[in-house]
């Protein structure tokens, strides 16, 4: 009986890895199925007939489109896709100007919007091209089902000028409450708001680079007095141009560490507290008591306000350098 349970283990498992398939898409393709001998030409219709576990291949082009996986109504009919271009500089996914809301009642223009878990994106570039602003650009939106995502080795640029009028500003990637959320090795430019908005708990922002940002480099948001953004990891980043603080921190809890953080117009690292009212990203700081993060071993220069700013409690700061 053993043996023949092991052997019954061994089959599932089998059947189960094999079960995942490679879809592809091409810039010429003419498919339906998305096979490698007839591709699709949507990146959208391939992540439509995925399944669970699959990866689409999408190779050197243009696409313009705006990319759904999953929605806030059915967030995780599928888990585990993986899309992956050719190379950050081969693969440009274009927005085309569809819009969703993010939040609610505020139109948002959202390159890709993650609504699954285990999605992993990687090798390609992700825009707004110039043009009229339609809603809140974001290159990347990430809602609170979607755990597990990994984006690495992207490129996140927008290149429109000004902000919709109305509600929050545009982001480059904005994770909302989808823990263990990984951004690696990517680089964010252009005119983005914040390149890396991060109301999040558990999550890692490491190795990228990230300039211009016409606001702050990378934040972590507490966006209301009860929610988790703590255990985050902001470490080997490059942040440099941000036309407020380079990092900002409202959590607690969370480690930043070993980051390259210059020429930002405000602070190369702000810690907000509650009695300084206005001084971080509102209206949060109401609530957002930056408390126990770990800041250590960054390297500062050239930054509107000299290095540190810590209004919160109990952090622990040490070896940072000043140049």
């Amino acid at each position: 009986m053993k043996v023949s349970f092991l052997v019954f283990l061994s089959v599932v498992s089998f059947s189960s890895a094999s079960s995942a398939v490679s879809l592809f898409v091409s810039e010429s393709g003419t498919g339906d199925s998305c096979i490698s001998a007839d591709p699709c030409s949507s990146i959208q219709q391939a992540v439509d007939i995925a399944e669970s576990g699959d990866t689409i291949h999408v190779a050197a082009g243009t696409y313009v489109e705006n990319i759904k996986l999953g929605t806030p109504q059915t967030p995780n009919t599928k888990s585990n896709i993986t899309i992956k271009g050719a190379g950050a500089d081969e693969t440009f996914v274009v927005s085309a100007g569809n819009s969703s809301q993010r939040p609610a009642g505020i139109p948002a223009d959202i390159v890709f919007d993650v609504w699954s878990s285990g999605v992993t994106i990687e090798k390609l570039t992700a825009s707004h091209p110039a043009g009229d602003v339609i809603g809140r650009d974001i290159g990347v939106f990430a809602g609170p089902p979607a755990s597990n995502m990994v984006l690495q080795r992207c490129e996140i640029v927008r290149n429109r000028s000004g902000e919709y009028p109305a509600g929050p500003g545009s982001r480059g990637v904005l994770v909302f409450r989808a823990i263990n959320t990984v951004v690696s090795r990517n680089t964010l430019s252009g005119s983005y708001e914040d390149h890396i908005h991060m109301p999040t708990s558990t999550s890692e922002i490491s190795r990228n680079s990230v300039y211009d940002a016409t606001r702050l480099g990378i934040v972590i948001i507490q966006e209301t007095a009860d929610s988790d953004n703590s255990g985050n990891t902001i470490s080997r980043n490059t942040v440099d141009g941000s036309g407020s603080d380079g990092i900002q921190v409202q959590g607690d809890n969370n480690e930043v560490s070993r980051n390259d953080v210059t020429n930002n117009g405000g602070a190369a690292i702000k810690l907000c507290g509650i009695d300084e009212i206005g001084d971080c990203v509102m209206p949060f700081d109401q609530w957002s008591e930056a408390e126990g993060n770990t800041v250590s071993r960054n390297i500062f220069s050239g930054n509107g306000v000299a290095g540190i700013v810590d209004n919160g409690t109990d952090n622990i700061l040490n070896r940072n350098q000043f140049e």
